[in-house]
């Protein structure tokens, strides 16, 4: 663990973190990430103390994982809780059971991380998860999706309220540096913990924070390059407004789940538009949790342009282009999404895409069409609708 010795930055004031906080006000209940890393520590302690001075502000539950991947990460994870505990707030030490990956660490860590907090998230009633993504993360994620040559989406970087499998994600101190989150626990006399992968040059992510000093001395700092984030954000919402109005007008949603759209609406669009909502349809569509990368969507884009009937296959979807429209279908897979069975009311989402409510009847079970007809011959005889492939089914 480790306490700043000398801090060049001020800490945040306490006006300052009310208006980093305002749009907080509208919740009921927030779960807050916190690795027990200067960044979330200091989230969740100026986070309590503004929830002590505002009124109506909403309960906290703070959420802290222990992957199993350091001998010292219990420990870490006991000191999250104490710390929450002395700032009145309740903490829940969630673990990361099962074997763990050899390669790929840092990803495999972050999505256990993810679910383990959704789940418990649910579990709490909460509203919507809280990170601690701050301006030299933001920095970070625009260098390093420029340097895989991501598209306006991908520079637009992390958004401060996003969407992700159905939760909320709240990011409010984008816009501060992460000097200043340090210099707030320092002023407080509060001791973090080092991660030692966060040093490591294995990563790409260390290697270009190690970057950003020689970066800033050209003029690229940290608030420029978030600064650009921010614009490219704002040019990708006014493309979002056209692919949605687009849709609005002329996409149609079969209730099974395939989309198709008529050529005729697609023929004179943008480019770049055209790449963003067919990019849209996969991901919906596929149930993904992010979109294709740039380069895989112009290419099947271009191989769909060949001809009428080529068809390609994308995130978990396919696509065809038949004589009067775009269809886009949910890939059937070698092995079916597992089957939805409840016995009581209650709400679930299954297979990533449909939202299931029970609340009149005593049984529900929902599964694939495939396995369906393997087990009723009644629903082998029922024809595909007119117009749509049959493979879309």
């Amino acid at each position: 663990m480790a306490a700043s010795d000398s801090v060049s930055s001020r800490a945040i004031a306490p006006e300052e973190v009310d208006r980093l906080f305002s749009g907080l006000g509208g919740y009921r209940k927030l779960a807050v990430a916190v690795s027990g890393g200067a960044d979330s520590l200091a989230l969740m302690v100026l986070l309590a103390e503004w929830r002590r001075r505002t009124p109506g502000a909403p309960e906290l539950a703070i959420l802290t994982v222990d992957h199993g991947l350091r001998p010292e990460a219990a420990a870490e994870t006991e000191m999250v809780a104490e710390l929450a505990r002395a700032q009145w707030l309740e903490c829940r030490i969630l673990t990361w059971t099962g074997e763990k990956p050899l390669a790929n660490r840092q990803a495999q860590a972050r999505e256990a991380r993810f679910a383990l907090m959704t789940r418990a998230l649910a579990e709490e009633g909460g509203d919507a998860l809280i990170l601690a993504h701050h301006l030299d993360d933001q920095a970070e994620t625009f260098l390093l999706r420029l340097a895989r040559g991501s598209g306006v989406y991908g520079l637009a970087a992390m958004a401060p309220v996003a969407t992700r499998e159905g939760i909320a994600i709240l990011r409010p101190l984008l816009g501060v540096a992460k000097e200043r989150l340090v210099a707030s626990l320092a002023e407080r006399g509060i001791a973090w913990c080092e991660d030692p992968s966060n040093a490591d040059p294995a990563y790409a992510r260390v290697r270009m924070r190690r970057l950003m000093s020689d970066l800033a001395a050209e003029g690229l700092t940290p608030q420029r390059l978030a600064r650009t984030a921010s614009r490219l954000s704002r040019a990708a919402s006014a493309l979002d407004c056209w692919l949605h109005d687009v849709l609005a007008r002329h996409a149609e949603v079969h209730p099974a789940g395939p989309v198709r759209v008529p050529l005729s609406a697609l023929q004179d669009l943008p480019e770049e538009v055209l790449l963003r909502l067919v990019s849209h349809l996969l991901t919906r569509v596929g149930a993904q949790a992010y979109p294709p990368r740039v380069e895989k969507l112009e290419r099947l884009i271009g191989e769909l342009a060949q001809a009428e009937g080529a068809q390609a296959t994308l995130c978990g979807a396919v696509v065809r282009r038949t004589a009067s429209a775009l269809a886009v279908w949910r890939e059937h897979g070698r092995v079916s999404p597992e089957p939805l069975r409840a016995q009581a009311p209650g709400s679930w989402v299954w297979d990533g895409r449909f939202a299931v409510s029970m609340t009149t009847l005593d049984r529900l079970e929902v599964l694939a069409f495939a396995d369906a007809r393997r087990r009723d011959g009644g629903v082998a005889s029922l024809v595909p609708p007119a117009g749509w492939p049959a493979q879309a089914f």
